[in-house]
């Protein structure tokens, strides 16, 4: 499709109403004119008006020939009916299936219909294309998955603490106003969240979690308690129904991303599992160097250079491409899967995720039993350890180890991306593993996991990992991370206490990540038991989330020898001489 040369059309608060009644108002932007076009639906939370259009924007996929239409969920804004997050894929399902078929039968539509948008976005578009919605052709979930649980890995056991604590204030502004709307007085509460809002210190130190001041207001307290006490893995796994997606799907996603490891996993379980054969055939993965927002070609304190815009890529103009191709039933070649290699900064592509070449090579931890500190004697080699003593350290949750970049949403006080760590790294609770100084590039691509082998002290602790980038300036980049709850160590969704002082193997996933350590560099493995305010530190107790006012100190035990090789398991691409 070409750009048209006409010119657009914007409709503020057109009226769909839902089977129940219930009017839903969307913004709708379409090409000027009689002529019939496809048609791309983006459902929000948050607020039609402040779509940014990072992926895809309205106005010039309107000048492109589609009809983009921009929707307030059912409670929200200029929407009727009240927002029910806690049942939100039975209300969902049946309000985007509405929407769908609402707009099939415009008469600017020509009964092609799209989905598309990221984060709580991503999982609305899931959650109607599980309803099957008969026009529905295509959907393009951006960083987002099914559910909106935003765990760092459903089967870690702990929760994406900080993201959680700001969503709440955000969230309940426009609570706010519609209880101001029925009369209600809301002077008070809306004073206290503009102020949190401006200090966000004073909802993430407070202890207990559960009792933080916001949560004495409802309906603000059911958010939080509900954000506190995810659902675990298991029943998390109940409503992702891939088996019911019978649509193409564009999956895109960044490296940096909370919820990278959904967009890989949504991409291959549509591969194996989507709910037809030509749905299974037309899966695609775009993976970038980015956040969990809006793309930008540098984070953090990387750049990643003219390929991430631009002539390099077009992230508008891909989705677009792909509308176009699967509402449009013109034919364009799309890779299956697409990848930024930082460090090396370029796009590869391949047949299928982790790429069909990759080689899983086990870098092990070795030491002298003083790794503490990246100024310590751990190491960390591809050859197996022999008979080592252990490193230990002392993990205090009230000291925890500071955040500093990764996968966070951009907040006050956090900022995602790659960070050098060397003041983390000072500090005696934090284990470092080096390697020694690479002779060649060396480029790894898939899933990160370490297998570590470890003790502790308490009744329930955690273990975090973090892959770093050592530059010869010493300078060490952040690339991936990963935190693991003891008492969640089984992954099959039930909680174990852990017997203090028995050696127990813990499987941490720090996610996908796609970057060339380059030759002269080496790689590091920083092992801790806290990143906090990123992820809930653990008050060693074995308590709920949000119990404790008071923690615990634990003693953490990690083992390197012959019976138990503790060792990193890195997703190896071959390079081409």
């Amino acid at each position: 499709m070409k750009p048209l040369k006409q010119s657009i059309r914007i409709d503020r608060n057109v009226e769909m109403e839902m089977r129940d009644g219930t009017i839903l108002r969307a913004d709708i932007y379409r090409p000027e004119g009689h002529e019939k076009y496809p048609a791309i639906l983006i459902r929000t939370p948050y607020g039609k008006h402040a779509f940014n259009g990072g992926f895809l924007n309205p106005v010039e996929a309107a000048l492109a020939g589609f009809a983009i239409i921009i929707q307030d969920i059912r409670g929200r804004f200029a929407s009727q009916g009240q927002w029910d997050r806690q049942n939100m894929f039975e209300v969902e399902a049946l309000d985007g299936y509405d929407s769908v078929e609402w707009i099939a039968a415009q008469s600017w539509s020509n009964g092609s219909v799209g989905m598309a948008g990221g984060s709580y976005l991503a999982a609305l578009t899931w959650i109607a294309a599980m309803a099957r919605p008969p026009h529905l052709k295509a959907i393009s979930p951006w960083i987002g998955d099914i559910g909106t649980h935003m765990q760092p890995f459903p089967h870690s056991g702990v929760i994406n603490f900080y993201t959680a604590a700001n969503a709440i204030p955000l969230t309940a502004l426009d609570l706010l106003d519609k209880l101001e709307q029925s009369g209600e007085d809301v002077q008070n509460i809306r004073a206290y969240i503009e102020h949190v809002l401006e200090h966000p210190e004073e909802v993430i130190h407070h202890l207990p979690l559960k009792e933080i001041p916001l949560a004495k207001y409802e309906p603000i307290k059911k958010m939080w308690l509900a954000r506190l006490n995810p659902l675990p893995a298991q029943e998390q796994d109940k409503y992702r129904k891939y088996e019911l997606v019978n649509v193409p799907a564009l999956h895109v996603g960044g490296w940096f991303d909370q919820l990278e490891w959904a967009t890989i996993r949504n991409y291959q379980q549509m591969v194996e599992r989507g709910g037809s054969p030509y749905a299974r055939d037309h899966q695609y993965l775009l993976m970038g160097p980015w956040m969990h927002g809006a793309p930008v070609n540098y984070l953090g304190e990387m750049g990643f250079g003219s390929a991430v815009g631009g002539r390099g890529i077009d992230i508008h103009q891909k989705i677009l491409s792909f509308f176009v191709k699967h509402l449009c039933d013109i034919e364009i070649s799309i890779p299956s899967v697409r990848y930024f290699v930082m460090g090396e900064n370029r796009w590869k592509e391949a047949d299928h995720w982790p790429p069909p070449d990759t080689q899983w090579q086990h870098f092990y931890l070795h030491s002298g039993g003083r790794a503490n500190t990246a100024q310590g004697d751990g190491k960390l080699s591809r050859e197996m350890p022999g008979s080592q003593p252990p490193d230990t350290f002392i993990y205090d949750p009230i000291n925890p180890v500071p955040t500093l970049g990764g996968r966070v949403v951009p907040s006050p006080g956090l900022v995602p991306g790659p960070f050098d760590q060397s003041s983390i790294e000072m500090r005696n609770d934090v284990l470092c593993y080096t390697s020694d100084v690479l002779q060649e590039d060396l480029e790894v691509s898939g899933p990160v996991v370490l297998k570590l082998y470890a003790s502790t002290s308490a009744v329930d602790t955690d273990f975090t990992a973090k892959l770093v980038d050592v530059q010869p300036n010493g300078r060490a980049l952040n690339i991936a991370e990963g935190i693991q709850r003891a008492s969640f160590r089984e992954w099959n969704g039930s909680k174990s206490p852990v017997k203090p002082g028995e050696i127990y193997l813990f499987t941490i996933y720090l996610g996908n990540t796609s970057y060339l350590f380059r030759r002269g560099h080496r790689i590091r493995l920083e092992v801790s038991s806290s990143n906090f305010p990123l992820y809930d530190r653990n008050m060693n107790t074995g308590n709920p989330i949000g119990e404790d006012a008071v923690g615990q100190k634990a003693e953490q035990t990690i083992y390197h020898d012959g019976k138990f090789a503790s060792h990193l398991v890195l997703p190896v691409i071959p390079r081409q001489r």
